[in-house]
């Protein structure tokens, strides 16, 4: 009842809008407003060439229609199409009718049509050029034109004068204004429009992983074995991130199952020997002992305090490669370490070594002999019926492989996948009572992996167990 008051709570205070939807809400906003500002400059650009064209199209024939009613002779320019020119559209001002001048190079005006005198005066620029059309917008009074110059020659082929032909752009505006006008009262409910289409696709696109999100939260401590059910492609991205999370909660299920499984063990490896002290403690105290039994209690004190500090010490050294604090870029030589280092220790024992020189290997020397010490002490103590070992370093592949092999009486297949974990030992040593505390693969396999090696472990033929490593081989020069 308190967890559902809690969640209930909890989902009370999340808020309408988080700040990722409104930032999302904000960009799509401006990208949409944009858009549609975009979008209506591009109409009006595009609605005003198409009106323009137009009126440029209407100006051009009707040029090309009076062009042929003028003779120019010597200086004189005649006009012989006086019936072009008396049509109502050069009589009278109306949104459809034209204006027509015309003027020397000199600009002297020479001939104009009749509605210009009811009209006013039309400004003339005289055009920059020697053929062809030019348009241009021109204002007289309130009124807006549209004009068009275009030359006009003489026998020579020398331009003589300049035929100037207006339209009225009064509809033209009207459209445009129009549209503008459309535009800005319909801006207030398009604004409107794109706020709340902008929230409803932001609400939609989190949607689904709000749903991740729910789920992923009813996963906790106590059910990490839930997980994530959603359907979605592997490759989509809410496929991933359900895969991903997953993925997580597998690793720290993992994570959190060792470490339960680790403090049992730690625990039990570390309360033996502190009970085996507290007892002998006790003996000793309840009368007093001769100097033989209290020495022969220290003794045992003494070895059970160095089985902690072994174990200890054990995993002081898993802790320290396992935070890749020792990797380190020192290179050292494979002969020399074992020769140095490796030998000594077992000089007693019946131990085969084939070490190819000129193997190198990039980590820490010492990380190195910890690993082969224990590979070799593991094989003595589990080979004591025929205690050979068998120890060989070559080059294969630009790789350096590592082999140590034994005699003993093998390791089963369902525990060779247990041996490299914490504390774990096989059921054969805890029957014949071999010593060790289950550190010592472990303590082998994190410092293997913190030199970038691998390790794994076969049957050695006809009889025993073969540990084989591989590191990266690295070239001396």
């Amino acid at each position: 009842m308190e967890k559902d008051i809690f969640s209930l709570l909890n989902n009370r205070r999340k808020p309408l809008f988080t700040e990722t939807v409104r930032r999302i809400v904000l960009w799509d906003i401006i990208i949409f407003f944009l858009l549609f500002l975009t979008s209506n400059i591009f109409t009006i650009a595009i609605t005003n060439k198409i009106l323009t064209n137009n009126l440029d199209d209407r100006l051009t024939n009707e040029v090309e229609t009076l062009l042929p009613s003028f003779q120019i002779q010597q200086d004189t320019i005649k006009f012989v199409g006086y019936s072009e020119i008396k049509e109502p559209d050069f009589t009278t001002i109306n949104s459809g009718a034209f204006f027509l001048q015309v003027y020397d190079i000199n600009n002297r005006l020479l001939l104009n049509s009749d509605n210009i005198r009811a009209f006013g005066s039309i400004p003339f620029n005289k055009p920059d050029i020697s053929e062809g059309y030019k348009f241009e917008n021109i204002t007289s009074g309130e009124h807006k034109l549209r004009v068009v110059y275009t030359p006009m020659f003489d026998k020579h082929n020398h331009v003589a004068a300049f035929l100037q032909l207006s339209v009225l752009r009064t509809a033209y505006s009207s459209v445009m204004t129009k549209i503008v006008y459309f535009n800005l009262l319909n801006l207030p409910f398009i604004l409107l429009l794109i706020i709340f289409v902008s929230i409803f696709l932001a609400k939609k696109s989190y949607e689904p992983l709000n749903k991740i999100i729910s789920i992923a939260e009813n996963i906790s401590a106590a059910n990490l074995n839930a997980r994530i059910q959603y359907t979605a492609h592997p490759q989509d991205e809410l496929g991933r991130l359900r895969d991903t999370l997953n993925n997580l909660f597998t690793r720290l299920e993992t994570q959190i199952n060792q470490i339960s499984q680790f403090t049992d063990n730690a625990s039990h490896q570390l309360m033996t020997p502190l009970t085996a002290i507290k007892t002998e403690l006790e003996y000793i105290l309840k009368r007093e002992r001769t100097t033989g039994e209290y020495k022969d209690t220290l003794v045992m004190l003494n070895a059970q305090t160095d089985k902690m500090i072994s174990i200890i010490k054990s995993l002081l050294i898993i802790a320290k490669y396992s935070s890749g604090s020792e990797a380190g870029k020192n290179v050292f030589k494979v002969s020399q370490v074992i020769e140095d280092f490796i030998k000594p220790v077992f000089r007693n024992q019946n131990i085969n070594y084939e070490i190819a020189d000129n193997l190198y290997l990039r980590g820490s020397s010492e990380g190195f002999q910890i690993i082969i010490e224990n590979l070799i002490d593991n094989a003595v103590k589990y080979s004591r019926d025929n205690p050979t070992v068998a120890v060989n370093a070559q080059s294969f592949n630009n790789n350096i492989v590592i082999n140590v092999e034994d005699n003993g009486p093998g390791i089963s297949n369902e525990e060779k996948e247990k041996i490299f974990e914490r504390f774990y030992r096989t059921a054969s040593s805890i029957k014949e009572n071999i010593p060790g505390y289950g550190l010592g693969l472990c303590l082998v396999k994190t410092i293997v992996q913190s030199m970038e090696g691998s390790i794994k472990v076969e049957d050695n033929s006809p009889a025993g167990t073969k540990f084989i490593i591989s590191f990266p081989a690295v070239r001396v020069i």
